[in-house]
């Protein structure tokens, strides 16, 4: 059953914050372009990245896409195990949740590029500072320094990997 958090309602910035918001969306999109990633599929990823739990019908409105393709794309990130579905008790709505995986699962992404995505939510961190009255400032504030220390882990796990993976290779 579903944590007794209260569900992601204001899901729809606005003004700078909706601007920033979708820079970090065309982020992911240009991202997932260069590894010729389906862009429905990234942009449903970037969205609960972003948000971190949210409705199918929340996701159709922040992206745009019909219900059909929100579905068939929901049933893909669960397949790969990056979401969560669960269940909100006394309705028959859904609410998916990002997991962890999502952030570490290309096993091509380079060091660089972990650098590059985590100097990239700093940056966006520091220029939101400017927006902190605003609506949903916060939030996306608060979500871009948990990506950020995400990423920092992964750097790091990057790093020891591609250490003992080098050591191996000289050994051989």
């Amino acid at each position: 059953m579903i944590e007794k958090k209260p569900l992601p309602e204001d899901h729809i910035f606005e003004g700078k914050i909706k601007e920033y918001e979708q820079i970090l969306i065309d982020f992911v999109l240009d991202s997932g372009r260069a590894k010729s990633v389906d862009p429905n599929l990234q942009l449903v990823l970037g969205y609960l990245g972003i948000h971190k739990r949210l409705t199918q019908k929340q996701l159709k409105d922040l992206t745009g896409l019909s219900t059909g393709t929100i579905s068939k794309k929901l049933r893909d990130i669960l397949a790969l195990g990056v979401a969560k579905k669960e269940k909100i008790p006394k309705t028959n709505e859904y609410l998916y949740i990002n997991t962890p995986e999502s952030y570490g699962t290309v096993a091509d992404t380079t060091l660089d590029d972990f650098t590059k995505i985590n100097e990239f939510l700093k940056n966006k961190i520091i220029e939101l500072k400017k927006f902190s009255h605003k609506k949903g400032a916060k939030f996306l504030s608060k979500r871009l320094k948990g990506l950020t220390k995400t990423f920092e882990t992964v750097q790091n796990i990057w790093s020891d990997i591609e250490f003992i993976f080098t050591q191996q290779k000289k050994e051989n």
